[in-house]
């Protein structure tokens, strides 16, 4: 994936989407800067498993992105090691009824790669040895949606960030941008 072109593109729909957010509902924000691979190795050391190859180069152009979709934060290399994200993430499987029944998974087959700071929202990556290794689930409350990998995740939240940005735009009445 090339990622500083989907970077590019994330970050244009997110600032077309403040241009029509009359309410301010959501943060207009950057990706981090990205992780050296120093860091990412040493994460990979400190998780003792390899992250998944397609999380793993998103990391090398972008540690995280704080509201990548509305409330949906992306964890950077420290979120994976613990912090507040990562303690969200947990309070949210905590009270998640049967993650088994939910996705098939149990939870130590899989880590969070990204958890709302506002709502009930987490997105699971299976981990390696699991069946599937790298594929992404978006659960709240249920299975909202299964990715095959990172990379198909982040574009269909791109597209749902498009879908935000053609609510507004419409229920304000404003131009849309060439699609």
């Amino acid at each position: 994936m090339d990622w500083k072109r989907e970077l590019v593109i994330a970050h244009f729909v997110k600032n077309e989407i403040e241009r029509v957010d009359l309410k301010c509902l959501w943060e207009n924000t950057l990706p981090e800067v990205p992780a050296s691979e120093a860091d990412v190795r040493e994460v990979e050391h400190k998780l003792g498993h390899a992250l998944d190859g397609q999380f793993r180069n998103f990391l090398l152009y972008a540690n995280g992105w704080r509201a990548f979709k509305n409330g949906v934060d992306l964890f950077s290399t420290s979120d994976l090691l613990g912090g507040v994200r990562a303690e969200r993430a947990r309070d949210i499987l905590r009270y998640t009824e049967s993650l088994k029944d939910i996705c098939g998974y149990e939870e130590s087959e899989v880590m969070p790669v990204a958890v709302s700071s506002d709502d009930i929202d987490i997105m699971l990556m299976s981990r390696p040895g699991a069946a599937d290794p790298g594929k992404v689930m978006w659960i709240a409350g249920g299975l909202i949606q299964e990715s095959v990998g990172f990379d198909e995740w982040f574009l269909a939240m791109v597209d749902y960030l498009r879908l935000d940005y053609e609510f507004l735009a419409e229920r304000h009445g404003l131009r849309k941008y060439d699609s």
